[in-house]
């Protein structure tokens, strides 16, 4: 039975309405839709934290001084893409990054402080591309990386992030390439933007840094037996005392940039299934973080989804319906995981 401080569940939200760029699909209109739950939040158990953006400090926890310069540079010539995928810099887009950061680290800090808590930032510019010396693929501060290590700092012995976008993290996994007390996890599609995640990658940090690159048009079905057999058992057995979500919603079927047919249920299931863990084995310490999602009603549902299994509740709003179906097979990629990363059966 959850006390009523369990049922809280603390989010921010940051839009960055000046971080913006013309015809860009990460931009403010991503998260319009979800602007009215400030007043009127979708579950009374929502609690929304006031923030204020992250110290330089803050960012030095896991990006170079070098790094920090050149966005504050790049922000002077005003609005530009500078790099492939493409990112782009505003005037504001700097100031932006550390808002992102401050209203992520609100939220770790406060469950930290309590003891036990969850809770989502619903913040933008994302952050998982951001490598300790330089950003990339839409992200410019890496929010996730610097909550958990903050956490560490702050005395959690080990921290575990787990990365469902459709894309590898591969900022995160940098940054903690050598940090033995940060679990990685990530699932994402295979074959694009960044490239890195392979299965068979890092090596020196097997039961550590798990990479599950998935075929395109993988399902709810895959992601569910992905989730149950191989990060169940390694979030079982890597003992970390608090979770962090990279909750990336464009594995949905709808999404414009991704080819992986996951459904809004499934999110809420992987949601509902990552919380339960979290009570079990992070003293129910979890923390989500947006990342992609570039399908705007179906990242509101997809949010509310993960939302509603935070909360403890049933029923969200599912514009789009279940998948239309793919690729559900991965039992061969699962038994490579466990014997590379000799996870436990339960």
């Amino acid at each position: 039975m959850m006390n009523n401080k369990q049922k809280q569940v603390y989010c921010t939200f940051q839009d960055a309405p000046q971080h913006t760029f013309p015809g860009h699909p990460e931009s403010p209109h991503r998260l319009h839709l979800m602007r009215e739950w400030l007043t009127a939040p979708p579950y009374p158990e929502m609690v929304w934290l006031e923030f204020q953006p992250a110290s330089e400090a803050d960012a030095l926890l896991v990006h170079s001084q070098a790094m920090l310069e050149s966005i504050k540079a790049a922000c002077r010539m005003g609005p530009h893409e500078f790099e492939p995928s493409p990112t782009y810099m505003t005037e504001s887009s700097y100031q932006a990054a550390l808002g992102a950061v401050g209203a992520t680290l609100a939220i770790s800090r406060r469950i930290l402080a309590e003891g036990q808590g969850r809770g989502f930032a619903i913040v933008r510019p994302p952050g998982h591309h951001a490598e300790p010396d330089r950003p990339m693929g839409f992200c410019l501060l890496n929010n996730i990386a610097i909550a958990a290590a903050d956490a560490v700092a702050s005395g959690a012995g080990k921290v575990a992030i787990i990365d469902f976008d459709a894309h590898h993290g591969n900022g995160t996994q940098e940054a903690f390439w050598h940090t033995p007390q940060v679990g990685y996890l990530s699932t994402h599609e295979m074959n694009i933007y960044p490239g890195s995640g392979r299965i068979e990658s890092a090596p020196h940090a097997r039961g550590r840094i798990i990479n599950i690159p998935l075929p395109p048009f993988s399902d709810t079905h895959a992601f569910i037996d992905i989730f149950h057999e191989v990060a169940a058992p390694w979030l079982r057995n890597f003992g970390a005392e608090m979770l962090l979500v990279s909750a990336g919603f464009d594995p949905h079927f709808s999404d414009p940039l991704t080819t992986l047919t996951l459904d809004t249920t499934g999110f809420f299931q992987i949601a509902q299934m990552l919380t339960n863990l979290a009570e079990e084995f992070c003293h129910g310490r979890i923390l989500f973080v947006l990342e992609g999602g570039y399908d705007p009603l179906a990242l509101r549902d997809n949010i509310q989804a993960c939302l509603a299994a935070l909360c403890g509740r049933p029923s969200f709003p599912d514009h789009f319906g279940r998948s239309p179906g793919g690729r559900s097979e991965v039992e061969s990629i699962i038994e490579k995981l466990k014997n590379l990363h000799h996870l436990k059966e339960d």
